[in-house]
């Protein structure tokens, strides 16, 4: 069996360079908008415009997924509520 690290670094291997920042920082447990972020993009093969056509809206994650689509049901903003107790605006 693989170590977690190990699994890591081949998803690593195998994306855009470009998400690879964002896929650290979900694994390193820093940011739930990273995860879900990095879980969609997977998901669709790593492919951003993929992720705004989704279509599987029985996935848990379909409400928050990122980048926003033409309804608005997307978002690209971190969560407001489970992830933080910040109000948006505030400092």
């Amino acid at each position: 069996m693989k170590s977690r690290d190990e699994q890591i670094q081949e998803r690593l291997d195998q994306m855009p360079k470009k998400y690879r920042a964002t896929y650290r920082r979900a694994v390193k447990g820093r940011s739930l908008r990273a995860c879900v972020n990095a879980q969609c993009l997977k998901c669709c093969g790593w492919q951003r415009v993929e992720v705004t056509h989704c279509t599987d809206a029985g996935c848990p994650l379909w409400t928050v997924r990122p980048y926003a689509d033409d309804s608005g049901n997307a978002q690209e903003e971190p969560f407001t509520g489970a992830e933080s107790t910040k109000q948006r605006g505030s400092v």
